[in-house]
């Protein structure tokens, strides 16, 4: 098979999963079944797999594709992970790859809130945040309940790094930067965006609905939410910075 056309890579949490299955509806994009291939990001990936090795692997996650077709996956923890950014150019330096950002004190919650969720997490919010540090820097496997998967929620939300890290090897035009709000409050303009930036029709979007959606009572740990606000702020105006140099106005609210 070809290489893939884009990627949607993150962030996690921050609606791509909903990205993915509207695009999954467009005639001329073919979405990889099961939306998280994890391939770049696997315990086992090597990085001296040829491409056409890479393609053997992804081959089985697109039988439904048709020749023309756009081939995309979204696995939002690649933008998180430098060294998968440097295997992605290694792999297609064309790739186009959009990024959907979300209030990453919001983002932080959600994590914390699936991986308990998923019983991956025992510790209240508060201490869970203070140990993410000490968590991160013994284990730093690929492993897949590693605590660089699964307790990264404040380093996930470092949106600059990030991002300053994928400019090192695209270029500005073949990265979409969107909000998450902006997919479900601007449904129809935004995936106009998207389609643009992908170069397929316009026309015929799907309807908005509601995805996929975590659940959590935004009432509960207030103070944690208020000190994870107030710690994202530098970060926050670093990503500003970084945007408006990208070409972009962001009006975001966490991010005024």
């Amino acid at each position: 098979m070809k290489s893939l056309d884009f990627m949607i890579i993150g962030v996690q949490k921050g609606g791509t999963t909903a990205l993915s299955h509207f695009l999954g509806q467009h005639e001329q994009i073919c979405m990889a079944d099961g939306k998280e291939v994890h391939l770049f990001d696997g315990p086992e990936f090597d990085p001296c797999w040829t491409v056409e090795e890479v393609n053997q692997r992804y081959a089985p996650y697109f039988q439904a594709a048709i020749d023309g077709q756009l081939l995309g996956e979204a696995t939002p923890i690649y933008v998180y992970w430098p060294e998968v950014i440097a295997a992605l150019h290694r792999y297609n330096p064309a790739l186009k790859l959009i990024v959907i950002l979300r209030d990453p004190a919001e983002r932080a919650i959600s994590q914390y809130t699936m991986e308990s969720g998923r019983g991956l997490e025992q510790r209240p919010l508060w201490l869970a945040l203070l140990l993410e540090t000490i968590r991160l820097r013994r284990d730093t496997s690929r492993e897949l309940n590693s605590a660089r998967r699964c307790h990264s929620y404040r380093t996930r939300g470092n949106y600059a790094e990030q991002l300053k890290n994928l400019r090192l090897y695209f270029p500005d035009q073949q990265i979409l930067v969107i909000e998450n709000n902006e997919l479900i409050e601007q449904h129809n303009q935004t995936l106009a965006r998207v389609c643009a930036f992908l170069g397929v029709r316009e026309n015929n979007l799907p309807a908005a609905e509601r995805v996929f959606a975590g659940d959590y009572d935004k009432n509960r740990d207030r103070l944690c939410r208020w000190l994870l606000k107030c710690w994202f702020r530098p970060a926050n105006r670093r990503l500003k910075t970084l945007l408006n140099d990208m070409g972009y106005s962001p009006s975001w609210p966490w991010l005024r």
